[in-house]
């Protein structure tokens, strides 16, 4: 008589998913206290353990590069998206307190993007001619010598040896909310006489004073090298711990983010620059943003030639940068 062969016996799944509940609830656990660490004031923590600060560190710099990768997600969406957001309270931007210059009101900045130019180099930095990231120094015929700046190894680059002038708030953040920077085939004066259309941005400059005067205002522009220029391109500033840098120049740019991190000494500029142009021209920024330079603004107060430079700006256009000339902690 044949024995028939019992079934061996199932494992418990139970203890296993027991496991993963615990190895979850942990992770959540530690994911929360360092959410909470992100958030603890850096001078409560100068008499904590130098272990602990690191911690806290990495803890902020992980949240502030979600909630930046976030923001650039939601500002990258279209205009008219953006507005359907706001008007059902999902846009997770501050209202905006505050109310552009009239107008009649704005500065009086040059006329044309050449004549921008000339100015910066040649009356706001004609005794400082030094670019603002890398601090090379330019000369008259606006050839950089990236020997004065550590940045040996781009001579030769033919862009790297030449001053470009940069806009520190980008002129495509700006220019996109414009009908004439996303539409130039809806203006006559944005043709050319074959019937081309040019860029958003000529056109804009053709047909829209509120972005001619913005796009050569001296507040936002600063000397920068043309390699650095270009390898910033339109980022948004930022705290960032990869990317590429440039010899001894302190700038960091990561383009996998699209985000570019300053160098200590034009953290403050930048900052003061960008409430300007908001303040002025009514510019979005993000909640994100606005506290970042808020924190800059405070950690680095204008030094003696920020001031100059901007009593040289405001005899040339007609108005300062309130930032610097009423500094005051944010």
């Amino acid at each position: 008589m044949s024995r028939s062969k019992s079934k061996p016996k199932r494992k418990s799944k139970l203890p296993r998913l027991r496991s993963a509940k615990l190895a979850l609830y942990g992770f959540m656990f530690v994911v929360a206290g360092l959410l909470a660490l992100s958030f603890v004031p850096r001078d409560l923590l100068e008499d904590a353990p130098p272990e602990l600060q690191e911690t806290a560190d990495s803890a902020a710099d992980i949240r502030r590069s979600f909630t930046e990768w976030s923001s650039d997600l939601l500002s990258g969406l279209s205009p008219e998206v953006q507005r359907l957001l706001e008007e059902h309270d999902l846009w997770p931007f501050e209202p905006q307190h505050y109310d552009p210059v009239p107008a009649g009101e704005l500065p009086r900045t040059p006329s044309s993007w050449n004549v921008a130019r000339r100015v910066l180099y040649e009356e706001v930095h004609h005794d400082s001619p030094r670019t603002l990231y890398c601090r090379c120094a330019f000369n008259s015929s606006n050839e950089i010598d990236l020997r004065s700046c550590g940045m040996n190894h781009l001579i030769g680059n033919s862009r790297a040896e030449r001053v470009e002038a940069e806009h520190v708030f980008p002129a495509s953040q700006f220019g996109n909310f414009r009908e004439c920077w996303r539409e130039p085939e809806n203006f006559e004066e944005c043709y050319t006489r074959t019937g081309n259309v040019i860029s958003g941005r000529n056109c804009c400059q053709r047909v829209d004073q509120l972005f001619m005067t913005a796009y050569t205002d001296l507040h936002n522009l600063y000397p920068s090298v043309g390699y650095i220029n270009g390898r910033r391109s339109n980022f948004n500033w930022g705290m960032i711990s990869s990317g590429e840098t440039f010899g001894d120049c302190e700038i960091r740019i990561d383009a996998s983010i699209r985000r570019a991190q300053p160098p200590q000494h034009a953290k403050g500029f930048i900052a003061r620059t960008m409430l300007y142009m908001r303040d002025t021209y009514g510019f979005r920024l993000s909640r994100q943003d606005e506290q970042l330079y808020a924190a800059w603004n405070n950690q680095f107060p204008p030094d003696e030639w920020e001031i100059e430079r901007n009593r040289r700006i405001r005899a040339i256009q007609g108005m300062g940068n309130p930032y610097i000339e009423e500094y005051r902690r944010l």
